[in-house]
C-alpha cells in the first residue's frame, strides 16, 4: 500500500523540526541502549497475563527482541532517513503483529514504556535544556507516528484475516458454491416473477415486498459479504437493488394504476435491464470463487492458498498451548518450465495433478496440503519432530521420483521435486516460518534439485 501525502508530510515535519545534532544525539543514545530498550518493551508486554496466548519467552528472546532493536535504530536514523521507507517499515511491523495475533493494546503499552525510558536516558546526555526539549518532542512525535501507521496496518490485516477465516468456516462447513449460485439466482428470479405476475394480472404491485427485504436481498446484505470479501461487484448489486426499490418499483406502481402505456413500458424495460445487470454481476462474483469451491483448487483439488493463514494461525496457537511441534514443507516441481515448453500446458496440468495425488497419499488426515502457486505446493505437517518431518519430505520426494506419469502408449514422463523443510521455532509470525521453508527450498534447487533441505533455525 502506498504512503499517502499527509503521512509523508507528518514524517518530514517531525524530522525537520529537530536540529541535526539533536537527532544524532538521540540516535547515539538509542543505539547504545537498544538491547535494554527492547528487553523493557517486551517485559512490559509479557507482564500482561494475556500475552502468554501470543508470545513465548523463547520467541521474544531469540527473535523479537533483536527485531525491535533494529526497528528502533532505523526509526531514529535522523535527517538522512527516508520517510517513505520509514512509513513502509511501520506497516510491515503492523502486519507482523496481526499475523502473530498480538493485540494492538499490548503493543501500545510497550510503546508507552519506550517513550518514557528513552526520555529518562536522554536526561544525562550532552544535550542542553533546549536540546533536551527538542529531543523529547522528536522521540514522542516519531513514536506516535510509528504507532499510528502500525495500528492502521494491523487493523486492515486483522480485518482481512477475520473475513478469510469466516470464508474458510463457510466452505469447510459444506458450502457448495454451485448450489448457492443456483439458489440465489432462483430467489432473484422468484422476486422478478412476482412483479411480472402482478403486472400481468393487475394484482396490487405494491403488495410485492421490496427486493431488499426479499430472500435474495437479505442474502446480499448478510451472507454475500462474508463469501465475496466485500467486493466492488457487491456494491454494484447494492446500487441496482436501491434503484429498483426506490425508483423503478414506485414508477411501475404509479403506471400500473393507469395502464402501463408507453411511459410504463419504458420503465419496465429499465426494470428488466436492472435485473439482468444483477444476474450478470452475481455470476461474475461466483465465477471468481469457482477455484475455491469447498476451499479447494480446481485443478489439483488441494486446499487453496488463501486459507493458509487460517491454518497456520491455528497451528501456532496449538503449538503455544500444547507445545506441539509442526513443520512446513515447500515443494517445487523441478524443471517444470521445460515440461510445459516440451509437451505443452495440458501435460503440465497433468503433472501437477499427478503430484497432488502423491502428496495427498502421503499426508495424514490431520495434515494440510496446499497448491501454493504455479508448480509450488506447501504442506503443513503437524506433531512431528525434525527427523520425522525430514522423513516425510524424503518419502514425498522419492515417491514422486519413482512414480511414472503415463501420457500415452508411446510416452511416459518422470518428474522430480525439490523440498524445503522448516520446523516451527517459536516465532509467532507464520510468514517467518514460510520464508524459512522457502529459503530451504531455494537451497535444495541451488544445490542440484531432487533433494530435501532442512532449514537451520
Amino acid at each position: 500500500m502506498n504512503t499517502d501525502t499527509n503521512t509523508l508530510h507528518d514524517w518530514e515535519e517531525v524530522v525537520s523540526a529537530v536540529p541535526e545534532d539533536v537527532a544524532a544525539s538521540v540516535a547515539r543514545t538509542i543505539q547504545a541502549h537498544s538491547a535494554e530498550l527492547a528487553q523493557g518493551f517486551y517485559a512490559v508486554m509479557m507482564a500482561d497475563p494475556e500475552a502468554a496466548k501470543f508470545l513465548s519467552h523463547d520467541a521474544v528472546h531469540s527473535r523479537l527482541q533483536p527485531a525491535i532493536q533494529r526497528w528502533m535504530v532505523m526509526l531514529f536514523g535522523g535527517h538522512g532517513s527516508d520517510p517513505v521507507a520509514l512509513a513502509a517499515l511501520q506497516r510491515q511491523v503492523g502486519d507482523v503483529h496481526a499475523r502473530a495475533e498480538i493485540p494492538v493494546g499490548l503493543v501500545s503499552r510497550g510503546m508507552r514504556h519506550l517513550k518514557v525510558r528513552v526520555r529518562e536516558l536522554l536526561v544525562p546526555s550532552e544535550l542542553d535544556r533546549e536540546g533536551l526539549v527538542n529531543a523529547v518532542g522528536y522521540v514522542g512525535g516519531l513514536m506516535d507516528l510509528a504507532f499510528s501507521e502500525m495500528s492502521a496496518a494491523y487493523l486492515r490485516a486483522h480485518e482481512k484475516g477475520a473475513r478469510t477465516d469466516e470464508t474458510f468456516r463457510l466452505v469447510t462447513a459444506g458450502q457448495n458454491l454451485a448450489l448457492e449460485r443456483h439458489k440465489q439466482l432462483g430467489a432473484l428470479t422468484e422476486w422478478e416473477n412476482a412483479v411480472l405476475r402482478a403486472l400481468a394480472t393487475t394484482a396490487p404491485l405494491d403488495a410485492v415486498p421490496q427486493l431488499r427485504a426479499s430472500a435474495f436481498g437479505l442474502w446480499v446484505q448478510h451472507k454475500a459479504p462474508l463469501m465475496f470479501d466485500a467486493s466492488n461487484e457487491l456494491l454494484t448489486i447494492g446500487e441496482q437493488i436501491q434503484q429498483l426499490d426506490q425508483t423503478l418499483m414506485p414508477l411501475l406502481v404509479s403506471n400500473q394504476a393507469s395502464g402501463l402505456g408507453q411511459e410504463g413500458s419504458g420503465v419496465l424495460r429499465d426494470f428488466l435491464a436492472s435485473m439482468e445487470e444483477i444476474r450478470f454481476v452475481l455470476n461474475t462474483v461466483f465465477d471468481r470463487l469457482v477455484d475455491m469451491e469447498v476451499g479447494r483448487d480446481v485443478l489439483t483439488q488441494l486446499y487453496n492458498r488463501r486459507f493458509l493463514p487460517t491454518i497456520l494461525r491455528r497451528e501456532l496457537e496449538m503449538a503455544r498451548q500444547h507445545h506441539n511441534p509442526f513443520a512446513v514443507l515447500m515443494i517445487d516441481v523441478d524443471h517444470f518450465k521445460r515440461v510445459n515448453d516440451t509437451h505443452g500446458h495440458e501435460v503440465g496440468d497433468r503433472v501437477l495433478q499427478h503430484i497432488s495425488v502423491v502428496l495427498q497419499g502421503q499426508a495424514r488426515a490431520s495434515d494440510f496440503v496446499f497448491r501454493y502457486g504455479g508448480e509450488e505446493f506447501l504442506a503443513v505437517i503437524n506433531e512431528v519432530a525434525p527427523d520425522q518431518a525430514q522423513n516425510v519430505a524424503n518419502k514425498i520426494r522419492s515417491r514422486i521420483e519413482e512414480s511414472v506419469l503415463t501420457l500415452s502408449e508411446q510416452l511416459s514422463l518422470q518428474v522430480t521435486v525439490s523440498v524445503g523443510v522448516a520446523m516451527h521455532d517459536g516465532h509467532p509470525d507464520y510468514r517467518h516460518l514460510i520464508n524459512r521453508a522457502d529459503q530451504a527450498l531455494y537451497e535444495a534447487k541451488r544445490s542440484g534439485r531432487n533433494r530435501v533441505v532442512m532449514s537451520q533455525a
